[in-house]
């Protein structure tokens, strides 16, 4: 298969840098780190993907943080949700291991603090093209001539249609 680059409409902001180590959390501007890290193992437990490198995952929670220094109400959501998560466990709940932590969230799942985790999440992580290009998506295409001049039928993984067809 030949290497394929993802791309992102031009017009649109680049993603957030973040740091490789620890020190990602000196980024954040409201969320207090432990509720970051806390909201970070709760993304990586709702979409787990192995394949995925940590960086979009914190990626994901430093839009969060930017989400909470726009609304107190959502910065309130995310502390409630991460104290919600802690407590609902003997350990806090990123020191648990992934079936604990599955447990911990189904516990939560009515509440709106969780359905702004889980939408939130959805929403960053399937947005940042670091996660199309390790999925093979190719992006926006509008800004290099839309996607028939691209080769809109080169999908290799499909088998080529009967004669006739």
């Amino acid at each position: 298969m030949t290497e394929m680059k993802a791309h992102k409409d031009p017009a649109m902001p680049p993603p957030i840098e973040v740091a490789e180590g620890p020190e990602w959390v000196d980024a954040l501007t409201l969320l207090d780190p432990h509720v970051a890290q806390t909201l970070l193992a709760a993304a990586r437990t709702l979409y787990p993907h192995d394949g995925l490198p940590e960086r979009v995952y914190r990626r994901v929670i430093l839009h969060f943080d930017r989400m909470a220094a726009h609304s107190p109400a959502a910065a309130q959501s995310f502390a409630e949700f991460a104290d919600r998560v802690d407590g609902a466990m003997p350990l806090p709940f990123r020191d648990l291991s992934e079936s604990y932590r599955v447990a911990a969230l189904k516990g939560l799942e009515a509440s709106a603090a969780f359905r702004l985790v889980q939408r939130s999440t959805v929403r960053f992580l399937y947005d940042d093209v670091e996660v199309w290009q390790a999925f093979g998506y190719q992006g926006a295409s509008v800004h290099l001539g839309g996607y028939v001049a691209r080769g809109f039928n080169d999908l290799d993984w499909l088998p080529e249609p009967p004669a006739g067809v």
